[in-house]
């Protein structure tokens, strides 16, 4: 069995951009969008830490039992440090492509 043969126009507009001299992907000012936002995930990791050290307390220990160690995770400061560090891993994985198109040179 053979498929059909059509022939349907082509569509105006649809192909790929011409290149152009000044639109390059290679385009340094994407190193200043990395390096911010390598800062930004610097005080995403701190405030993660800070979150989660919020979120764990120490409940007194059990007279007959010294040995066994109780904590309280409180959900709301624990789903904030994790909204923080999965943010955080978000724009470092950015940073990295920032920096690849800042320095990509193409041949």
């Amino acid at each position: 069995m053979s498929t059909p043969q059509t022939s349907e126009p082509e569509a105006v507009g649809l192909g790929w951009p011409a290149p152009t001299e000044s639109g390059g992907l290679n385009q340094p000012r994407r190193g200043w969008v990395a390096a911010g936002e390598l800062v930004l995930v610097g005080l995403l990791v701190w405030a993660c830490l800070w979150c989660y050290d919020r979120g764990t307390v120490p409940l007194s220990r059990v007279a007959e039992r010294p040995e066994l160690d109780f904590q309280h995770y409180a959900g709301n400061w624990i789903g904030l440090a994790i909204a923080a560090a999965t943010a955080a891993a978000v724009l470092l994985l950015d940073a990295g492509r920032q920096l690849v198109l800042a320095v990509r040179t193409r041949a």
